[in-house]
C-alpha cells in the first residue's frame, strides 16, 4: 500500500502534464506515465536487490558465527553443545521474503487509473486554449499568417480557374449549333489573339486551357494562315490540330433577303468572318459604283447594294472582300433591260433599290409585292407621303410589332410619315422579286394597305375603307 500511495501522485502529475496547453497528446501522456511507472519499478527492483544483498551479508555473518560456535562446542561440554544447537535460525531465514510485501502493488494498475483521470475532451480544450494564447502573443504576425493562408487558398482556386476554364464565355447569337464558325488567321497574328478570338466566337470555352495546351505542346508558332471552319464548344485539342495542320476551308455564308447592313455585319461576325464594328465602319463609305455614291443623310453607302445570296470565299476574308463580292453580284444581276425599264419609269437605280427595299420589308408573301409596289408608286405620283412603318423601324435599335403615334413624329429624313417622297436611301437589301415588283407593279387603284397578324396584307382605295379594315384585322 505504501508503494501505491507513492505512485498515485506521480500519475496525477503525469495527467496534469498531459493536459498542459495541449502540447502533449493523450498518447504522449500515457507514454510518460508508463515511463515513470517503469522507473519506479526499476527503483523498487533496485531496493529489492539491495535488500537481498543485505540479507545475504547478514546470512554470511550468521554462518560465520555458527561456524565459530560449532568449533567452540567441540571443546565445550555437552550442555554447551545443546545450547549452541538451539541457536540456529539462519537456515530458516529466506532472503527474498521481505520483498513480498511490495509484490501486490503493481505500477501498471496505477497507469490504468491515469487514463481515467485524463479524458480526451479535457486535453482538446487545453490545446484550443493554448492555440488562442499563442495567436494573441503573435500580434501582427497572426494576421500576416492568416492573410498568407487566405492568399494561398484563393490563389490556388484562381490558378485552377486559369488552367481549367469556366463556363462564363462570351455568348454568340442564338444560331444553329451545327453551323460553321469561321476564323481567319492572317500573317503576324499572335497566338494570344487567336485564343481570344476563338473564345469570343464560342469555339472554345476557355482561352487559358487552350493556351496551356498550346504552350505544353510547343504549338504557338506552328499555326498556318488561312480561314478555318469550326463548331461551337469544340475540344481544345481538336482546334489546335486544325490550326497546326493547316486544315483550312472554303468559306460559305448566306445573307437572307431584307437584311440591312447592321444585320449583315452581325451575321458575319457571328460566323467569325469579320469584326462587326469594322464592317459597319467600312460600309459607311463603300461605293464602288457610281449609283452607290453616298448622298446627304445616308447612313451607309453600301446599304441596299449587298445582294442577298449564298457566297463562297477561298481566300482570306475581309470586310472589303465581302462587300466587293456582294455588290458585284448585285451589279451583275441588274441587267441592261432592268436598267432601261427603271429609266423608262423615271427611276434612277438608287430610287429603284430604295423603293424595292421598302417593298421587301413590307411584304411577307410573294403575291403582295407587286400590289404594295403599286401603292407606293401611286402615292409618289400624287404627292402623298408613303407612310411606311418600315422606315420608322429602320430608325429604331430593335424592331417593334406596331409603331406608335409618337414613333411617327421621329425627327429624321427617313421618317416617311413626316417627309414626302422616298427616304434618303435603301433601308435593306432587296431580292430580285422585290426589284421586279417595282419594275412591274400590279394594275390597281389602291392607296392603303394593312397587314394582319399572320402577315397577309389587306388593301383599300379610301381612308374610310382602310380604317374599317384596320379595326377588323388588328
Amino acid at each position: 500500500m505504501h508503494d501505491a500511495k507513492e505512485k498515485k501522485p506521480a500519475v496525477e502529475k503525469n495527467a496534469a502534464k498531459a493536459a498542459d496547453c495541449g502540447e502533449k497528446s493523450a498518447k504522449q501522456a500515457r507514454n510518460e506515465e508508463k515511463k515513470q511507472g517503469q522507473e519506479k519499478t526499476a527503483e523498487s527492483n533496485a531496493d529489492k536487490s539491495q535488500k537481498q544483498k543485505n540479507n545475504q551479508a547478514d546470512a554470511d555473518k550468521k554462518s560465520d558465527k555458527e561456524a565459530a560456535a560449532e568449533k567452540a562446542a567441540e571443546t565445550s561440554s555437552p550442555a554447551d553443545k545443546n545450547k549452541a544447537k538451539a541457536v540456529k535460525p539462519a537456515k530458516d531465514v529466506k532472503p527474498a521474503e521481505p520483498a513480498k510485501t511490495a509484490k501486490p502493488v503493481k505500477p501498471v494498475k496505477s497507469v490504468e487509473v491515469s487514463k481515467k483521470a485524463a479524458p480526451v475532451v479535457t486535453i482538446e480544450k487545453g490545446k484550443m486554449a493554448c492555440f488562442k494564447d499563442k495567436l494573441k502573443s503573435l500580434g501582427w504576425k497572426k494576421w500576416t499568417a492568416i492573410a498568407t493562408v487566405f492568399i494561398v487558398l484563393v490563389g490556388g482556386g484562381f490558378g485552377a480557374y486559369l488552367a481549367f476554364g469556366t463556363t462564363a464565355v462570351m455568348q454568340r447569337s442564338d444560331r444553329d449549333a451545327q453551323e460553321n464558325i469561321y476564323m481567319t488567321v492572317k500573317p503576324g497574328t499572335t497566338a494570344s489573339e487567336i485564343s481570344d478570338r476563338l473564345t469570343k466566337l464560342g469555339v472554345i470555352d476557355s482561352k487559358f486551357r487552350f493556351w496551356w495546351l498550346m504552350k505544353l505542346q510547343g504549338d504557338a508558332s506552328k499555326f498556318k494562315t488561312g480561314t478555318y471552319a469550326f463548331k461551337a464548344h469544340m475540344d481544345e485539342q481538336d482546334v489546335l490540330n486544325k490550326l497546326v495542320s493547316g486544315d483550312t476551308t472554303i468559306v460559305k455564308f448566306t445573307i437572307p433577303e431584307g437584311f440591312g447592313v447592321k444585320e449583315i455585319a452581325k451575321r458575319l461576325a457571328d460566323e467569325g468572318l469579320v469584326d462587326e464594328n469594322e464592317f459597319l465602319e467600312k460600309a459607311k463609305n463603300y461605293a464602288p459604283y457610281s449609283y452607290m455614291k453616298k448622298g446627304p443623310n445616308v447612313r451607309y453607302a453600301a446599304e441596299g447594294y449587298l445582294f442577298p445570296d449564298t457566297y463562297e470565299i477561298q481566300s482570306d476574308v475581309t470586310p472589303e472582300l465581302i462587300m466587293k463580292m456582294m455588290s458585284q453580284d448585285f451589279d451583275n444581276r441588274l441587267t441592261p433591260e432592268m436598267r432601261q425599264q427603271a429609266a423608262a419609269m423615271g427611276l434612277s437605280i438608287h430610287d429603284l433599290v430604295t423603293l424595292a427595299s421598302l417593298v421587301e420589308k413590307e411584304a411577307r408573301y410573294d403575291e403582295d409585292r407587286p400590289i404594295i409596289a403599286q401603292v407606293f408608286l401611286k402615292r409618289l405620283q400624287i404627292g402623298m407621303p408613303l407612310q411606311s412603318d418600315t422606315t420608322l423601324q429602320y430608325l429604331m435599335n430593335a424592331p417593334k410589332e406596331d409603331v406608335s403615334l409618337a414613333d411617327t413624329k421621329i425627327d429624321s429624313p427617313y421618317n416617311t410619315y413626316q417627309h414626302q417622297g422616298l427616304p434618303p436611301g435603301p433601308i435593306a437589301s432587296p431580292g430580285m422579286k422585290a426589284i421586279n415588283a417595282v419594275l412591274h407593279p400590279a394594275a390597281t387603284d389602291y392607296l392603303y394597305f394593312v397587314a394582319d397578324r399572320q402577315g397577309h396584307n389587306h388593301y383599300s382605295a379610301t381612308y374610310e375603307e382602310h380604317e374599317a379594315i384596320v379595326e377588323q384585322v388588328r
